[in-house]
């Protein structure tokens, strides 16, 4: 049986990062199913859909993140009747979560949510101590998964980390799968002509947003005393508030030569820059998954990733890369390693290839379809 689903997020099209990505394969794989999924998410200025099944609500933009949030929202009932759901998806837990919460009471639906984002590491975008706000956000967190029938998560060890604070909703592990494209023909040796890398030269590849949170200013500290001993250039895919800062440190550790900045990539091209690279470098602390890893790993790319949260699951130490801990010298020494040992490099990444390739991802509109009967029958 065919079934309307409706997704509330705070992040959809034309804003780019992980969720947006995930949020967007979870829909095409429904669909490609028969299933109908409505996107309820904010509006962005100047921003035009050209789908009648996205809906945007009124809101205004938050310049400190880029987020959007809703303002009230008058007129979203009337719609949302009209459509006829049968369950509710929630991809945040801040406005379109306490909306779709509403919408739950009213019309009697079931509410499944995935937890995406380690909230509270994101506290220093909120202008208060972070004594107050990360206690805050994860309040939030588990007042919207109380409020869920079901909730889903990427991995075993946010599954843990969210048990580890209460919350006593079920839980279901739906692991990710977002297939990109083939590179085009010629793609590595014409992206690194566009960046004016030399085609012998190691090339470092991060994708990813430019934001606090990453730990990009750890990966500059990191790899900037490589530069005394090898040949290498760091590709920087994505943007964000802390690109100008990252330019400026970039040019003080005296990496400007070394350092490319890409910009904004639509995810259809991410296959061509990661045939540009040599080796996947993630430093971030605070993702659920970094989806950007099994992206590059699947297109034969070793990784260097600090070993906390996602990372330490999606990384095989010594296999498909190098877990490190979030100590600068160990993640140089990593990259040193790989660096000098080109076939090093090429085993992981083979290996990093056939991880992606022997089941990560498999059966993920399965497992959503399961979470969601689960909770329209009472059984999750």
């Amino acid at each position: 049986m065919n079934m309307r689903i409706a997704f509330f997020t705070e992040a959809y099209e034309p804003f780019v990062n992980g969720v947006v990505v995930l949020i967007k394969a979870f829909r095409e794989q429904l669909q490609r199913r028969g299933h109908e999924v409505a996107i309820f998410a904010p509006r962005y200025p100047g921003h035009a859909d050209g789908d009648d099944d996205v809906v945007r609500l009124p809101s205004i933009v938050w310049s400190r993140i880029g987020y959007p949030c809703l303002r009230p929202f008058s007129g979203v009932y009337r719609e949302f009747r009209r459509r006829r759901f049968d369950v509710i998806h929630t991809h945040h837990p801040f406005t379109t979560g306490l909306l779709a919460e509403r919408l739950a009471r009213r019309f009697r639906l079931p509410v499944v949510h995935t937890f995406h984002t380690l909230l509270p590491d994101y506290a220093h975008y909120i202008p208060l101590p972070h004594r107050l706000t990360r206690p805050a956000l994860t309040h939030i967190i588990r007042r919207h998964c109380a409020r869920a029938q079901c909730v889903t998560v990427t991995t075993r060890l946010m599954r843990a980390w969210l048990q580890e604070r209460g919350i006593g909703t079920p839980i279901r592990v739906v692991s990710p799968a977002v297939p990109l494209p083939p590179p085009a023909p010629g793609a590595r040796e014409a992206i690194r002509a566009r960046l004016g890398v030399p085609t012998a030269a190691p090339l470092l590849v991060y994708a990813g947003r430019l934001a606090p949170e990453k730990r990009l200013d750890f990966l500059l500290r990191a790899v900037a005393p490589l530069g005394r001993t090898h040949d290498f250039y760091l590709l920087l895919v994505g943007g964000g508030p802390s690109e100008a800062a990252l330019r400026a440190r970039a040019a003080d550790l005296g990496l400007s030569d070394r350092v490319r900045f890409a910009g904004v990539v639509a995810h259809h091209q991410m296959s061509d820059y990661y045939a540009a690279g040599d080796l996947f470098v993630f430093p971030s602390t605070s993702d659920t998954l970094g989806l950007v890893l099994l992206e590059a790993m699947s297109a034969g790319l070793p990784c260097v990733a600090v070993g906390v949260n996602g990372p330490s699951e999606v990384v095989e130490n010594g296999v498909t890369g190098i877990l490190t801990p979030f100590e600068e010298a160990a993640f140089s020494a990593a990259v040193a390693r790989l660096l000098s040992d080109g076939r090093l490099r090429r085993e992981m990444g083979v290996a990093a290839a056939a991880a992606t390739r022997a089941g990560v991802g498999a059966g993920m509109a399965e497992q959503l379809l399961a979470a969601y009967e689960a909770v329209r029958t009472d059984v999750c």
